[in-house]
């Protein structure tokens, strides 16, 4: 499942890729200071199923018609478990997807395992510490 996330740099926001990775999702970062024809066009491209996003954003977000949006900083989460899901994901699956300039001068949609995402993140840890 492809999960938007709307958010500026924020610890809510690191809680949502993880969140979204540790469910067997993918995220597709959506960056709230894009302008709204690049946000418009990458909403609908990416064919996301759910937004996560902040109350002081969604308003000025093109969010489509019939898209479910939680506002993490005002959703009511007592009545989900805290358990840890019980979720393979194998090391080929969809983590993210990422939208790069494109030569075309649309954004095109580039996605990456979970198998590269940790190879990065091993990298980064050991290159900076």
């Amino acid at each position: 499942v492809l999960v938007g996330i709307a958010m500026e740099r924020s610890l809510e926001m690191v809680i949502g890729l993880l969140g979204i990775v540790k469910a067997g999702g993918a995220y597709v970062p959506l960056d709230p200071e894009y302008p709204q024809d690049r946000l418009r066009y990458m909403f609908e491209d990416s064919g996301i199923a759910l937004l996560l996003t902040q109350s002081h954003l969604h308003e000025a977000l093109p969010i489509p018609a019939g898209l479910r949006s939680l506002d993490l900083d005002t959703e009511n989460f007592d009545g989900y478990s805290d358990a840890n899901p019980n979720i393979d994901v194998a090391p080929l699956n969809l983590a993210y997807v990422i939208y790069t300039s494109g030569s075309t001068g649309r954004p095109k949609g580039a996605g990456n395992s979970h198998q590269a995402l940790v190879n990065r993140l091993c990298w980064m840890q050991k290159a900076y510490g």
